[in-house]
């Protein structure tokens, strides 16, 4: 099995998961995980301003996630 298959699986997991929290638990973890998304990047562009290689778009469009 590939790393994008277990990725895969990993996500459909994840949201099965989430679909069993009510909705201002779903609320919570939606908002930590875009503070923590948004900590990464401020971390990434202060450790690396000058490498447009991995500014936050590249490494999204990536993923395959669209913000």
């Amino acid at each position: 099995m590939g790393i994008d298959a277990q990725k895969s699986d990993n996500l459909v997991l994840l949201l099965d998961g989430l679909s069993l929290l009510d909705q201002q638990d779903q609320d919570r973890v939606f908002g930590m995980v875009n503070t923590l998304d948004c900590a990464d990047k401020n971390v990434k562009d202060s450790m690396f301003p000058d490498t447009p290689f991995l500014s936050s778009e590249i490494l999204s469009a990536n993923a395959g996630d669209k913000i």
